[in-house]
């Protein structure tokens, strides 16, 4: 039965569609290498790679090109970022979201060294508003 199972599994070209549904990432070097060993790396033959590890010497130009590239990226489905890189070029994001493109979905996650808050994550901001719940 595991064979069976295994041939009938569409294949990753057809499962994905024709935009090939990459997730980009951009975060700390925990963040990316974790995301890297999950499988979501990946280098095309130009070596334009999906990820960008964001350190100390990494800019905020850096970080704004890179997530104009993967959001214009028509192979980009996801685009993972640390919450703490998203809070520090908010504007950018805003500016984005303005423009109400549907891809790729920007979810902003947790770092080891910078716990998820709430109040940053602007998800939850909307969630909370449209189902009209209060912070206790």
């Amino acid at each position: 039965a595991g064979a069976e199972h295994i041939a009938a599994m569409p294949d990753k070209a057809n499962f994905e569609g024709s935009r090939n549904g990459l997730v980009a990432i951009i975060g700390d070097d925990d963040t990316v290498t974790g995301m890297l060993l999950a499988g979501c790396g990946n280098v095309d033959d130009r070596r334009r790679a999906n990820f960008l590890v964001v350190d100390a010497k990494t800019t905020s130009q850096q970080i704004e090109e890179a997530f104009n590239k993967f959001c214009l990226d028509p192979r980009v489905s996801v685009l993972l970022i640390n919450q703490y890189i998203a809070h520090e070029m908010r504007p950018v994001l805003d500016k984005w979201a303005e423009r109400g493109e549907k891809r790729p979905a920007i979810l902003e996650v947790p770092s080891k060294e910078h716990p998820y808050q709430k109040e940053l994550d602007p998800v939850y901001q909307r969630t909370k508003l449209l189902l009209g719940l209060r912070d206790d």
